[in-house]
């Protein structure tokens, strides 16, 4: 265990000017919750691609520190003046390396960048990587993003029936409690072509009152620890990630969960999270869920349902 995350922001950087909107993010989050902020970077030893070119454990952690401390620089030049923080210049897949740190920390924070289909194949992506194992919620923030003028934009949080998973709200309405921003409850389904039209002309009219009341039932029950959040409850027959992708436009974080190890399945993204993390306009968060909460055995998918966290 590494202390320095203890209850820290976690934000991992590849150099100065590259991860300014996640360092602007993580600056903001630390100085509302008092924090420290941790500053990782993660050298590689590559095969020699040239003969004779080698990179040795010692020159990456080298190079790497070289990196944090400019980058330290930078956040500091973000704040107008000293932040509290410490830097981590280790070797090793970047990925499992803001795992390993995120067990004791409070946020993890990344930056992505949009990429090439074949740069995602070859090189992979740290936020996905990260996100679909990190023990503690990551945010993956746009690159150039920047919170809009005039107050804090909406938090809008993907659900399943009823609100769950319980986890996912109940960080939703956390985050818009403490930056005084409105939340907004989007549950969102749909099939494909086939399927959903033969459901659709099963699903009586009043269905989607239906689902708007148990959305509001699991917001009242939230009440008593949230009472000042305005919040919205919203149900889309659309594509799920479509619909947070389209709320993202006037939002300041979208929120969604992601299911932990289940026996030998392992920790994963679906399709719809990782598009989600892929085209949405501002920060989202993906909150691991516990898989022995009790309502978890609620977390499927049933025939007329596709819900966000998948």
């Amino acid at each position: 265990m590494d202390t320095r995350t203890t209850g820290a922001v976690v934000v991992g950087v590849t150099g100065r000017g590259r991860e300014t909107s996640a360092l602007r993010f993580a600056a903001e989050h630390a100085r509302r919750e008092g924090a420290r902020i941790v500053l990782v970077h993660v050298g590689r030893v590559s095969l020699p691609t040239v003969p004779g070119l080698v990179i040795t454990p010692a020159e990456a952690i080298a190079v790497s520190a070289r990196i944090v401390a400019e980058v330290a620089e930078e956040l500091e030049e973000l704040v107008g003046g000293p932040v509290a923080h410490d830097t981590v210049a280790v070797t090793g897949v970047p990925a499992q390396v803001l795992v390993e740190l995120s067990r004791d920390a409070r946020l993890v924070v990344v930056q992505h960048r949009s990429s090439s289909s074949l740069e995602r194949l070859f090189v992979g992506s740290t936020s996905n990587g990260a996100a679909a194992r990190c023990h503690c919620p990551l945010v993956s923030v746009p690159a150039g993003w920047e919170p809009a003028p005039g107050g804090p934009a909406e938090v809008v949080v993907g659900v399943h029936e009823a609100g769950v998973p319980r986890q996912v709200l109940e960080a939703a309405f956390t985050w818009a409690d403490r930056t005084g921003a409105p939340l907004r409850v989007v549950h969102a389904w749909r099939l494909d072509a086939a399927y959903d039209e033969i459901i659709t002309r099963r699903v009586d009219s009043g269905w989607r009152e239906k689902q708007k009341r148990l959305l509001a039932a699991a917001v009242a029950e939230r009440r008593d620890a949230w009472p000042t959040v305005p919040v919205e409850v919203e149900v889309r027959h659309q594509w799920p990630a479509d619909v947070l992708v389209d709320d993202s436009r006037n939002a300041s974080l979208v929120v969604i969960g992601r299911r932990g190890a289940r026996g030998w399945i392992p920790e994963h993204l679906g399709s719809l999270a990782r598009a989600i993390l892929r085209s949405s306009l501002c920060p989202v968060m993906v909150v691991p869920v516990d898989t022995d909460a009790a309502d978890v055995d609620d977390w499927e998918l049933s025939a007329d349902e596709v819900a966000p966290q998948t």
